[in-house]
């Protein structure tokens, strides 16, 4: 009889082993282990950029480890447009600001994503989200020893084009960041007076379209300096190519094994903003 019990029992502890796993965890409650990175960080400098999101935002973050300890944190998202941290002038959502700037502190205080509140500020889910891919990432490049270094020199770097096409000039701003291409604002300038065309939007700011299927149009008066926009300039299309390739190149750090397969139409405006990104970062270098 006892050897009997003695078998029930060690059989109930190897069930409840195989239910709370080898580090005691329960991981019947559907959720991920926050910090999962085994191994001691390794001194050094650390990244990880983010692609764009279809907002036209991205987080990036850098840690530095001394003595094998972190000794700073920080994680920001940014404006790909202008390059700038999202802050009260520029990103109208101050909740998100907020968790943005509780998890920066936390981090900073506990060192250990285990064991932050992230329910201590309410919203921004998708920023918690990017918060512990992000951390996570840095951990593993720490734990590896994969150090970063800055490929660009920081600053803004501006090009543009020797002549105009059909009337508009094109230019480009690109925003550099520790080492990173953080910003790039490509834009096309009307080099005179002239009349130019836009889209007509219904009231749901959606293109009205003819009979024929294309966007119904109607003239707009367009003075010298003012900037191609949807207000100005009636081929949508090359306001979506040049999201594409904004985000290629930021993505990508610079201008080199760009995907541009998905990106389709406006051809002359894809080229032309690639040729002068890759002037403007020659003297980033």
């Amino acid at each position: 009889m006892k050897k009997k019990l003695g078998l029930i029992v060690l059989t109930l502890a190897l069930i409840a082993l195989a239910v709370t796993g080898c580090g005691g965890k329960s991981t019947d409650t559907g959720k991920e282990q926050p910090n999962e990175v085994a191994g001691d960080l390794q001194d050094g400098s650390y990244l990880v950029k983010m692609p764009v999101s279809d907002h036209g935002n991205y987080p990036m973050a850098k840690m530095e480890v001394n003595d094998g300890e972190i000794s700073s944190f920080s994680y920001v998202e940014i404006l790909a447009d202008s390059g700038e941290e999202k802050n009260d002038s520029n990103y109208n959502y101050p909740e998100g600001l907020e968790v943005i700037k509780n998890l920066n502190e936390q981090f900073n205080e506990k060192k250990d994503l285990n064991e932050i509140d992230f329910d201590a500020v309410s919203g921004a889910t998708h920023t918690k989200d990017n918060f512990k891919d992000i951390v996570n990432q840095l951990l593993a490049k720490a734990s590896k020893g994969e150090k970063y270094e800055a490929v660009y020199k920081d600053g803004e770097y501006t090009a543009d084009a020797d002549e105009g096409s059909h009337g508009w000039k094109a230019g480009v701003t690109v925003i550099v960041r520790d080492g990173q291409v953080v910003g790039v604002d490509y834009y096309e300038l009307a080099e005179e007076d002239m009349e130019s065309n836009k889209v007509v939007f219904d009231e749901d700011k959606k293109p009205v379209t003819e009979s024929d299927g294309k966007h119904k149009t109607e003239p707009v008066q367009v003075k010298a300096g003012d900037r191609k926009s949807v207000e100005t300039y009636a081929y949508l299309e090359a306001f979506d190519v040049v999201k594409g390739v904004q985000k290629q190149i930021i993505d990508n750090n610079g201008t080199e094994n760009l995907d541009l397969d998905g990106i389709t139409g406006a051809t002359n405006t894809k080229d032309t903003m690639i040729e002068l990104v890759s002037k403007a970062l020659e003297s980033a270098k």
